[in-house]
């Protein structure tokens, strides 16, 4: 068998598909990101890391080697054109083996490129342009290069979710998740699989709000990353790799090609990621609720400065 003649070429080949895999669940994650006026509690502990690393040593200066991805997660049912449900800016340096995540909210008021109208929120983007319009939005407004996209709908979570964990995940369901959400469970911990997973970690109509769906978000993040890990720790999780890598590309749309994966997944094969910072756009205190007549309520932000706390936050 080819995993006893080359061993380590088997192990590189695992952790590549690992690497890929862990990009999609990144996207997947983000699926209904918080787009209220509240706060992400995460801002404070990325500030905080950002802080601690500024006092590092000249190694940080290393933008340069750092590529940026747009992940987007599409609220599709099937029709034409849809909105983009989340939007999140990723970003991974080799050197400092570290990522960084900063959610759009989609409901914030920028400007957009050609449109008649000038500006209207930035989920809109995606509904008149797609993917290309929202990356020349995100520039026009933020200055952020966007070098790769992936995207990826509702069906697409609910697959990869049941791909990469065929046994189910198992969570803690609340009463009133049931009731708004329609989830198939009990109240208490359930084993729930791909499209009850979904309305889990969507589901936001409590006293936590949006804070408890992103909890809810890194929960089922962390156990399918466990779950992968342990499956391709044996021989059948080796040989079952080709197949399980195809599927999990078919559920996402990306202007990636395969030899990209595998570079980037070489990349982090050889500078594991020990660090995961996180932002909100917008921060804190440097936006207000407002209401138009062609786009309803918005968030309507103080550009400059979220345009300096997000290159300082990927420049840092």
């Amino acid at each position: 068998m080819l995993w006893l003649l080359f061993p380590t070429e088997v192990n590189v080949m695992r952790q590549r598909v690992l690497a890929l895999l862990c990009l999609m669940l990144l996207l997947s994650g983000c699926m209904g990101v918080p787009h209220d006026s509240k706060t992400n509690p995460l801002d404070s502990a990325a500030k905080q890391n950002q802080k601690n690393h500024a006092t590092e040593s000249a190694h940080d200066d290393v933008t340069s080697s750092s590529e940026t991805f747009l992940l987007t997660g599409v609220d599709s049912r099937g029709e034409p054109s849809s909105r983009s449900d989340a939007i999140l800016l990723a970003q991974y340096d080799p050197h400092l083996q570290k990522v960084k995540l900063a959610s759009i909210m989609r409901d914030s008021y920028v400007k957009i490129p050609g449109y008649k109208l000038g500006s209207n929120k930035i989920n809109t983007a995606y509904y008149l342009g797609g993917s290309e319009l929202l990356k020349k939005t995100i520039y026009h407004n933020f200055h952020i290069k966007v070098d790769h996209v992936v995207t990826i709908d509702f069906k697409g979570f609910e697959k990869l979710v049941d791909l990469l964990a065929p046994e189910g995940i198992k969570v803690d369901v609340k009463p009133e998740m049931i009731q708004d959400m329609s989830i198939e469970a009990s109240k208490g911990e359930n084993i729930l699989h791909g499209e009850e997973i979904l309305k889990y970690v969507r589901f936001r109509h409590d006293g936590e709000s949006d804070f408890g769906r992103v909890q809810r978000q890194q929960e089922v993040l962390i156990q399918l990353k466990d779950n992968m890990t342990e499956r391709f720790s044996s021989v059948e999780g080796i040989v079952s790799m080709p197949h399980l890598l195809n599927e999990a590309m078919a559920l996402t749309d990306s202007d990636m090609k395969m030899k990209d994966y595998l570079e980037y997944g070489s990349s982090l094969l050889f500078n594991p990621i020990e660090e995961v910072n996180t932002l909100r756009i917008p921060v804190e205190g440097s936006f207000t609720d407002q209401i138009y007549p062609h786009s309803g309520s918005v968030l309507l932000l103080d550009m400059k400065r979220n345009q300096t706390e997000l290159k300082d936050f990927f420049e840092k």
